[in-house]
């Protein structure tokens, strides 16, 4: 019986193994990209697994929806699942769309239903582009923006450019307006009024899945929070993506007092940008459960099974 215990402990040794060399081999003979991301839809996930290699976004498996906060510096780029569907929000900076492209494959990704761009700023919006010639895109949303406030840099029109050559039509997005991916209910928030610039003109969602729900603020500021807070819609959530990067300029003392969530997720780099903010930071340990950023812990997965959230990150 011992011997029989240790050949069997010793198997996912020999397949790392050889999925190693395998992969030297491939990386030598530059084949490596046609059979991992880049490549077959979900071969990255089946490689890792067979080699007795854990892959951190394959814990969304067991759930039906999930939201991924990925880790693309100080930008924005976050994946929601549900039942097989997927939303795209927001895609980082230019150089992170080939970053989002394979994590998107990781995950299997071939059809993207939604493309939501929160608002075009180069980073949520830089990305996009280069998502949207790898992977079919069914709708793409944006908010509206004054013409005084509508970027002019490549990350912007470089992804209009591609909208218009995949015949891919613009809609807009405003507060009381409404999507549903399955059983997913996404409601839109805000913008409730247009506003100066492109922050407090960003769309709010509030995904609903179940008993659970999260609330997503892209780059909305003070202004924006306040209408929110008129409004009077119901902020409490389980997951907050919290805004503007935890900017001093967001996540004001009445605004999080509304939410008071388990989980906040900050989307940040390790930079000298001063972000996330020190007081903010304390702000949300005092409102929230677990505060977690992605330059710290990598990408942050949130998981529901429509009772409860569970959360997972990348290190």
């Amino acid at each position: 019986m011992e011997k029989q215990k240790v050949k069997k402990q010793g198997q996912p040794g020999k397949k790392r193994a050889v999925f190693i060399v395998f992969a030297a081999v491939l990386l030598c003979l530059g084949l490596f990209s046609a059979f991992f991301p880049g490549g077959l839809s979900g071969l990255w996930r089946h490689c890792f697994s067979a080699a007795g290699l854990s892959d951190f976004s394959s814990a969304a498996d067991a759930y039906p929806m999930s939201l991924h906060v990925l880790e693309v510096g100080k930008a924005d780029a976050l994946l929601v699942e549900c039942q097989g569907k997927y939303a795209l929000i927001d895609g980082g900076t230019p150089d992170q769309s080939e970053q989002v492209c394979r994590y998107l494959t990781r995950r299997g990704v071939s059809k993207i239903d939604y493309m939501i761009n929160t608002h075009p700023d180069s980073d949520h919006v830089g990305g996009l582009s280069g998502v949207l010639k790898e992977f079919s895109v069914e709708r793409y949303f944006m908010p509206l923006i004054p013409p005084e406030a509508e970027p002019s840099d490549f990350a912007y029109t470089a992804t209009i450019d591609v909208l218009a050559q995949k015949e891919i039509a613009v809609e807009r997005l405003k507060g009381g307006d409404s999507l549903s991916l399955e059983e997913l209910s996404i409601q839109v928030l805000a913008p409730l009024t247009v506003r100066k610039g492109t922050n407090d003109n960003s769309i709010v969602l509030l995904l609903k899945f179940g008993q659970t729900r999260f609330l997503l603020m892209g780059d909305a500021e003070e202004g924006e929070e306040s209408d929110l807070l008129a409004s009077g819609v119901d902020l409490k959530a389980d997951v907050l993506k919290v805004g503007h990067h935890g900017s001093k300029t967001s996540s004001t003392l009445a605004f999080l007092n509304a939410v008071r969530p388990q989980y906040a997720a900050v989307s940040v780099a390790d930079s000298t940008h001063g972000l996330p903010n020190r007081d903010i930071i304390k702000r949300l340990n005092r409102f929230c459960g677990t505060v977690s950023r992605t330059d710290v812990n990598g990408t942050l997965l949130y998981s529901s099974d429509k009772t409860s959230v569970t959360y997972q990150t990348e290190r």
